[in-house]
């Protein structure tokens, strides 16, 4: 007979593992190289082989190396869990007197002895029931402080034994499970390193924090490098200030900065659960008292809790989904469901209710049930659905120490996890599935409802702040509710629902108590998902509608009439300005033209945004479209100042006979105009045959009207300004004239302009004013353009580049300027005017204005750019437009900046469809490795042509 089954009990524990098998054949190589028996300790040894053979059969070549660890469990009493000050004498003891090089050795027999006891104990039900389940998670928490406490010291120790003792006080926070003392079984550690930056350097030849970073990358090495022996756990650094873009190590005071100027709202919730676990500890708990005003808030934090909310649901979309089988952390009713109830209504009450200030998820639910915030029925439930959940994801990672969250599908393997949890019947799978169905059906239920009632309640608080008469009012209270819940779902599908409830609270202030708006919201439901696109994606669209809620009529418009073409764009201008002048009662005025003018911008931009927002345009359509609002705008202001200046000061024969123009110079001219764009203007006059000799007349009136035209277009009213107008390229910049005749301008060209004015007119085209001078001007354009360039003009090219980014751009590790930085947008521009240049003369087609992709493909196919190159700008070109355009789209002005550690640039990377991830702002990272792939890739190329 076989060891295994000399004794009764032992057989019966073994029969009772999840695959009975494998545990009878791992028991008898555990027994016979201990060389003991069951009668020895039949009961003890019964318990230790059924958990450590047979529920986590990993731990079975421990007990056959080490025989004592065997005897020494089968005779322990289990009923109490390791104390944390047993850990710390059992590894010192483990420790004293051996020498450092066997130190990761030992630290790693130290964790896998307690995890045997661990194990044994949380795999009998007698002594671990479920509702004493948290004694598990607490015990894995205190093994991996106590591990981290003595691989600390063992780092300073080798740190200071080459550099000097440590310069004032260090600690390392413990975040996520480990900082709630709710570690699992096979988890990360997520840690934060932080040192006193007040104390000095100590006399050290190093500064504190390049001490403090070998510390930790001693630390490192003992706890994470994987061995014979494997690891003690894998260190995620990914919550410290900045994520991975940040330093290893943090001051006290820069920690505290970060999270009062930049910390996102992830990780301020991040942050609830950190606590101090190594090291000096009151230095760590001074660091997390700091930070703790900036995530409690004395009001309900209903914004907060959307922001939570929506990276729940991101996180879920984008990691829950994955494979087949239930998740049972990330998927609906999971662990994180939970998680999120209670964070929740920790940032709701915190800030009024200190005792909900835990980092603990069990303890702060049994804590909203002692102050009232839940009913204690609805707490224990949601603490049983925990607790199962947390102990099933235990028992699929105990299997083989793996980090595995989801429920398997294969039959065999779900019958051992069936039985792991104590379902030994024939139908234990199916009884196993049914527990499973019921705890996800309870935490299903509360987190839709408490979802639905927080996200309704925020915004029917919101209703109430601003039309308490219509929010409270019997009569009216029905239809708020009701539109609050609808506000509440889009807004909660939104990229940014922090951005969208700030909106949201502008635009009910902005309405003000017109019942009207509301309820043609409810009437028509879709307008509300539009509505709350456009309150997240664009700060300025927002503040516009708000200001003039007349401007929702483009939401009502068919969502498949998309962009208007330009005689769309007249007849909506005229009709404009037809029904401003029957609201003043009067024919149209110079004042009433002004407020048609800006409505029509407005109006027009708000479509193309909200069109833009909703998907349903490309950018390149978008550029065209702001691009033709316009120049219809310009032609109305030139006719709008003409009539004006003709009223107030009646231009002579001279003067009437002049030929004015509007010329159209950088994005406007090549139709890539932006949300925010001034536009570039140079005015031109020509005289006809016969007039030549009244140059003067002619100028002083062309002036009068250009001064006009800027004023029509720039000065504020009531409905705002259309554009600013920026003239600074016309001949001789600041310091010519205002306005230059055609003639003038074809002498200024023949003698004393730069090359750089010279390759200004590849984009410049006529927008407003007389046909012929129109003509005329593209005839001199096209000749200016083809003469031949003299010596040098690539080196003058780049060095005019070069001292843009170096004067201009202002870059540094953190700070990028996508358009005048290093692989911006004007290396692409560069290199193709460059090519532009220097071949248009023999490719006339080169010359055309238009937009940079096109004149791209143009240059591949004529053989002037490599496709690799062509296909390296053309791609670096589109990302680089795209991210400007997320950028200017929210606040209505040309943003060229990119922060890498701004919070913003999280949701500025989920808008261009990056997701975010489950704790680090992986969205924004990911958007910065393919900014900095695509500027690399650009600035190759741009070297490769114009050297540098």
């Amino acid at each position: 007979m076989n060891a295994a089954s000399e004794h009764p009990a032992l057989h019966e524990a073994l029969a009772r593992a999840p695959d009975p098998e494998r545990a009878r054949k791992l028991a008898e190589r555990v027994l016979e190289a201990a060389a003991a028996r069951p009668p020895l300790d039949p009961a003890g040894l019964a318990r230790v082989l059924h958990a450590c053979c047979g529920v986590a059969p990993f731990l079975a070549p421990w007990l056959a190396r080490h025989p004592d660890w065997l005897a020494a469990l089968a005779r322990d009493d289990l009923r109490a869990p390791l104390a944390r000050d047993t850990l710390d004498a059992g590894i010192a003891g483990a420790l004293a007197g051996a020498p450092d090089a066997e130190a990761a050795r030992i630290l790693r027999e130290c964790k896998y002895r307690a995890l045997a006891r661990i194990v044994t104990r949380d795999a009998d039900a007698g002594l671990v029931p479920l509702a004493r389940s948290g004694e598990t998670l607490a015990e894995l928490s205190a093994l991996a402080e106590a591990l981290l406490e003595a691989a600390l010291r063992l780092a300073r120790a080798r740190v200071a034994a080459r550099f000097g003792p440590a310069p004032g006080g260090f600690c390392v926070l413990g975040l996520g499970k480990l900082g709630g003392e709710e570690l699992n079984f096979s988890s990360d550690v997520d840690l934060v390193y932080v040192f006193d930056g007040a104390a000095g350097t100590g006399g050290h030849e190093l500064a504190p924090a390049d001490y403090w970073t070998r510390v930790t990358r001693e630390l490192g090495t003992l706890v994470a490098t994987e061995t014979p022996e494997r690891f003690l756990y894998r260190i995620d650094l990914d919550l410290r200030p900045e994520g991975e873009l940040g330093p290893p190590v943090v001051s006290e005071e820069a920690l505290l900065a970060y999270y009062e100027t930049a910390a996102a709202h992830w990780e301020k919730v991040a942050f609830m659960k950190a606590r101090p676990v190594a090291g000096d500890l009151a230095l760590g708990w001074r660091a997390v008292r700091a930070v703790a005003p900036m995530i409690y808030h004395a009001t309900m934090d209903y914004a907060g809790v959307g922001r939570i909310r929506s990276l729940k649901d991101e996180i879920g979309r984008r990691r829950g989904t994955r494979g087949q089988g239930f998740d049972v952390k990330l998927d609906p009713g999971g662990i994180r469901d939970v998680e999120f109830v209670a964070q929740a209504l920790q940032l709701l009450h915190g800030g009024r209710i200190p005792q909900l200030r835990d980092r603990s998820t069990q303890r702060t639910l049994r804590r909203l049930a002692e102050v009232r915030v839940l009913p204690a029925e609805e707490a224990e439930a949601l603490l049983d659905a925990y607790r199962f959940l947390r102990r099933l994801e235990n028992r699929l990672q105990m299997e083989d120490e793996q980090q595995v969250h989801r429920v398997p599908q294969q039959p065999e393997a779900l019958r051992r996890l069936a039985r792991a949890m104590g379902h030994l019947e024939a139908d234990g799978v199916a009884r196993l599935a049914a527990e499973l169905e019921a705890r996800r059906e309870q935490v299903l239920g509360f987190a839709a409802r408490f979802r639905a009632e927080s996200e309704a309640d925020e915004v029917v608080q919101l209703f109430l702040r601003h039309q308490p008469a219509l929010a409270s009012a019997p009569a009216t209270r029905p239809m708020m509710e009701s539109l609050a819940r609808a506000f509440a779902r889009e807004i909660a599908a939104s990229p940014d629902p922090a951005l969208a409830m700030t909106n949201l609270d502008r635009f009910v202030e902005g309405v003000g108590a017109r019942r009207f708006y509301y309820e043609l919201l409810l009437d028509r439901p879709e307008l509300v998902g539009r509505l709350a696109a456009l309150f997240a994606g664009s700060r300025w669209l927002s503040n516009t509608l708000a200001s003039h809620p007349r401007l929702i009529e483009p939401l009502f418009a068919d969502p498949d009439v998309l962009l208007l073409d330009r005689a769309h764009l007249r007849g909506d201008l005229a009709a404009l300005r037809r029904e401003r002048a029957a609201a003043a009662g009067r024919p149209a005025d110079y004042e009433s033209e002004l407020e048609a003018l800006r409505l029509f911008v407005h109006r027009q931009v708000m479509n193309v945004g909200l069109l833009d927002l909703d998907g349903r345009v490309a950018r390149a359509a978008c550029e065209r479209a702001l691009t033709e609002v316009a120049e219809v705008t310009l032609e109305a202001a030139l006719e709008v100042a003409a009539r004006e200046v003709a009223r107030v000061r009646p231009p002579g024969p001279g003067a009437a006979a002049a030929r004015f123009l509007v010329v159209g110079m950088g994005k406007l001219a090549s139709r890539e105009l932006s949300y925010g764009s001034d536009l570039d203007l140079i005015f031109l006059y020509d005289l006809p045959p016969g007039h030549e000799g009244e140059p003067l007349a002619a100028q002083e009136h062309c002036v009068r009207v250009a001064q006009r035209l800027i004023s029509a277009l720039e000065t504020p009213t009531a409905e705002g300004a259309c554009y600013e107008i920026d003239s600074r390229l016309r001949p001789s910049g600041h310091q010519g004239a205002l306005v230059t005749s055609l003639a003038g301008m074809a002498a200024y060209h023949a003698g004393e302009a730069q090359l750089w004015e010279r390759q200004a007119l590849l984009r410049a085209r006529p927008v407003a004013g007389d046909p012929g001078a129109a003509g005329r001007f593209e005839a001199l354009r096209r000749e200016v353009l083809a003469r031949p360039l003299g010596p040098g003009a690539a080196a003058e090219v780049h060095r005019i580049r070069v001292r843009m980014e170096a004067e201009l751009a202002a870059e540094s590790r953190g700070h990028r300027d996508l358009k005048r930085g290093r692989g911006g947008l004007l290396d692409v521009e560069t290199v193709v005017q460059l090519l532009q240049l220097q071949h248009g003369a023999g490719a006339p087609a080169l010359h055309d204005v238009e937009r940079t992709e096109v004149l791209l493909e143009r240059l591949a196919a004529r053989g002037l750019l490599p496709p690799a190159q062509a296909e390296a700008l053309a791609q670096g070109w589109d990302f680089l437009q795209r991210l400007a355009a997320r950028l200017r789209i929210v606040e209505n002005r040309s943003i060229s900046e990119l922060d890498a550690g701004s919070s913003q640039l999280d949701t500025v990377a989920r808008r261009l469809g990056y997701a975010e991830g489950a704790r680090e702002a992986s969205a924004r990272s990911a958007l910065l490795r393919d900014y900095a792939r695509h500027t690399e890739a650009i600035r190759a190329v741009y070297q490769a042509i114009l050297g540098g």
